[in-house]
């Protein structure tokens, strides 16, 4: 998984670099994006794609043979025709007098539709690379690249077991399916394409901004050399949230020792405290995000949380506060 991820990353990097030089002026037309990229890509490295937008988010779904390879790594084919598509993606958004903030491309192989890529860029960490103003490591950081199984086909699957059992007349399992259970996506997390429909949502800044700091907390425990040789990362979720009239960050984390018989400690709370909140507060930092009124972590092992507000957590991130002064 580990190597496939940094191969495509690699390949993204050097297309979205070349796509950048082509989008210097508006040649594609708001009302033909979708015709374009189409277009593209089929003329210019013969694919055939499905392309949807929403609000202003655009979505490309590419169909493969042979997505992955024996040991569940990305083929080089894959890999190139997936870069392919992310070109095509870029230039269009890049060169559109459409209001683009986040394209997102959907692979899967259609052998096994089950099992898909999803990649989401945000348009302006692309024109921010090209403008030296974020670093290479820190743009692959920010791209949100997940290989997992269609919550939509899991989703389907249960229930129509569930039908199966119930003995429903198969003439009314569409129908409920449809009313009931082939619901538009909520989170990032139930974006897909199946059974010829494309399941998408309009991307926000915040949301993108919640995954991605999940994601690089897990990145941080799994090669962090403290984080890695202490804790065993079960799960990291992040999401952005409005309670009790506040719009908040809010992270789940569960962290176990890695040495088995070992019990957790206030420590090691505090260092998961610490790890969230320094990643949340760069990034937030980075997109210069204001519209929130604090960031929450809670350690699911210990049953313990923190919420710092947005001045706490500069303060943290300047090192003009400590963890143990938060809230006092």
């Amino acid at each position: 998984m580990v190597r496939t991820k940094k191969f495509l990353l690699l390949l993204i990097i050097n297309y979205t670099l070349c796509a950048i030089l082509c989008g210097c002026t508006s040649t594609y037309p708001g009302d033909k994006i979708r015709e374009s990229i189409v277009k593209i890509c089929k003329q210019e490295y013969k694919s055939d794609v499905l392309v949807e937008t929403t609000g202003r988010t655009m979505v490309i779904y590419l169909p493969l043979s042979n997505l992955m390879d024996f040991s569940f790594a990305l083929t080089k084919e894959a890999s190139e025709k997936i870069n392919d598509v992310i070109f095509s993606a870029a230039r269009v958004a890049l060169s559109t007098d459409a209001r683009i903030n986040f394209y997102c491309v959907i692979a899967h192989d259609i052998k096994m539709p089950e099992l898909q890529i999803i990649i989401i860029k945000s348009v302006e960490d692309v024109k921010r690379l090209f403008a030296n103003d974020i670093s290479r490591g820190e743009y692959m950081k920010r791209m949100l690249i997940d290989l997992r199984w269609s919550p939509q086909a899991k989703k389907e699957q249960v229930v129509k077991e569930v039908f199966s059992r119930m003995n429903l007349d198969p003439k009314w399992q569409d129908q409920v399916m449809t009313d009931f259970f082939k619901s538009e996506p909520t989170s990032l997390g139930d974006i897909g394409y199946w059974d010829n429909k494309f399941y998408i949502k309009d991307i926000t800044v915040p949301e993108f901004l919640a995954e991605q700091i999940a994601n690089r907390v897990k990145l941080e425990f799994r090669e962090g050399k403290i984080l890695k040789e202490t804790f065993l990362l079960k799960s990291a979720r992040g999401v952005y949230i409005l309670r009790k009239g506040k719009h908040l960050f809010r992270f789940d984390i569960f962290a176990e020792r890695s040495t088995y018989g070992t019990a957790g400690t206030i420590e090691d709370s505090d260092k998961i405290f610490e790890t969230v909140l320094s990643i949340a507060a760069h990034v937030i930092h980075g997109y210069h995000f204001k519209d929130y009124d604090g960031v929450e972590v809670f350690d699911q092992k210990e049953g313990r949380s923190i919420e710092v507000n947005p001045e706490e957590l500069e303060a943290f991130r300047t090192k003009k506060l400590r963890l143990n002064e938060i809230g006092v």
